[in-house]
């Protein structure tokens, strides 16, 4: 689950991320079953914070969830990339990164999981098996080619 979603031990102060804008023209954002089960889950299960910060992560995830659309990923094939498909991918060195391409609301890329509106998500997405794309970060640009695409979690 997301660091935004958990309580973690900094000190006596929880960090709270605020609520995401809403999209322009009511359009909502996408976000896998599994996702949104979480996000329910949170909310059903709020009782370790003090009543002030429950009513407000209450009304947070409330409104996350009113918010998306839930997307079941069913692709024609595993050889192109979509929403919710993990994709292995292998760098200019030959090291390999699983990602699940999800939304907004349930991206934690220390998990695994890559916001669709990510730089590296939008140009993975419509890829094949085997097609490289090249992305611009901070450090400088790197290729990766598309390794593995599966619509099923990996086995453990």
């Amino acid at each position: 689950m997301s660091k935004a979603f958990t309580k973690e031990d900094a000190g006596s102060e929880e960090v709270v991320l605020p609520p995401r804008p809403r999209s322009t023209s009511g359009e909502k954002r996408y976000i896998t079953p599994e996702g949104y089960q979480a996000l329910q889950e949170e909310l059903a299960t709020l009782t370790a914070s003090t009543p002030r910060e429950q009513a407000r992560r209450v009304q947070q995830l409330t409104s996350i969830l009113e918010e998306v659309k839930v997307v079941a990923p069913e692709p024609p094939d595993e050889e192109h990339v979509y929403f919710g498909a993990w994709v292995t991918l292998e760098d200019e060195e030959g090291a390999e990164t699983t990602y699940r391409l999800v939304g907004a609301d349930e991206a934690d890329v220390r998990a695994g999981r890559l916001s669709v509106e990510s730089p590296l998500a939008r140009a993975l997405l419509g890829r094949e098996l085997g097609e490289s794309v090249r992305v611009e970060r901070p450090r400088g640009a790197v290729e990766y080619t598309v390794v593995r695409v599966t619509y099923r979690a990996p086995s453990a």
